[in-house]
């Protein structure tokens, strides 16, 4: 079952498990994450986590800049596929930024043994003061 974080007058809805938390990424997810990326995602993943501690009196196995970069991946690949599908003549096009979509709406975050993505989020983790200084670039 889905519960809401506010966090910055946002509904932020989370499910929790044992080894993951999924985020549902809807206009409330994406409106904390574009008006200040950095502050505001560190912010929300420390009350992820905080929860996440409190119903299994364990830490979550993930770090927090993977789980960031994770959510901005989800958040900000979303954007783009629904800029491409305005833009694109191609149905093919259109059928894949769908589906980049459809893949986008849940961020499933996982510990290691248990999400098969994890390896690519730990892996762009260290690029995160990079990734957010992209992200607050002016348009």
């Amino acid at each position: 079952m889905y519960q809401s974080i506010t966090i910055r007058d946002k509904s932020i809805s989370v499910q929790f498990r044992k080894n993951s938390v999924a985020i549902i990424s809807d206009g409330q997810l994406s409106s904390l994450v574009t008006e200040m990326p950095e502050s505001a995602t560190d912010e929300l993943v420390s009350l992820i986590k905080k929860e996440f501690n409190a119903q299994f009196n364990k830490d979550f196995g993930v770090g927090n800049a993977s789980m960031a970069v994770e959510i901005w991946g989800h958040v900000f690949a979303e954007k783009f596929a629904n800029a491409v599908k305005t833009i694109s003549p191609a149905n093919f096009i259109d059928e894949l930024a769908e589906k980049i979509c459809l893949h986008c709406e849940v961020i499933n975050i996982g510990e290691a043994h248990h999400d098969n993505n994890r390896f690519v989020w730990d892996w762009l983790a260290p690029f995160k003061p990079v990734i957010a200084a992209m992200l607050l670039r002016d348009k």
